[in-house]
């Protein structure tokens, strides 16, 4: 029972590229420059604000890209990729690390499964 591996079947087998929030992206640019033109300050600050939108635009743009470059490498496979490609496994020679002897005490508190055992304490009468 917990050896069974579910695979989901709505789950997509390649990944896909997102255009619909690219459009969604220079939809909203539009409609800010369009705003800006129609009621936005005259002068510099009109000047000012189509920059920073622009800025703003090309910077969403390039999320979107780094988002999405998984699908667009996939996009780019033939379908014979998969028997031309060579993966190379090199093992790693990295030394184990040497473990310090145990004085005796720490031999005691690990054999007796972490416990500390108390200390024998003199009683003194007076």
């Amino acid at each position: 029972m917990c050896d069974e591996r579910r695979e989901r079947t709505d789950a997509p087998r390649e990944p896909r590229v997102r255009w619909s929030r690219l459009y969604g992206i220079l939809a909203v640019m539009a409609g800010a420059l369009t705003s800006i033109e129609a009621f936005g300050p005259a002068g510099s600050a009109t000047m000012a604000l189509r920059g920073g939108i622009a800025l703003a635009v090309f910077v969403a743009m390039a999320l979107w890209i780094r988002g999405n470059r998984a699908a667009f490498d996939y996009a780019d496979w033939c379908e014979c990729a998969a028997e031309k490609i060579t993966v190379r496994v090199i093992p790693s020679r990295r030394p184990e690390p040497e473990r310090p002897p145990l004085a005796d005490e720490e031999l005691e508190r690990v054999a007796s499964g972490g416990r500390v055992p108390e200390p024998e304490r003199e009683v003194v009468l007076t």
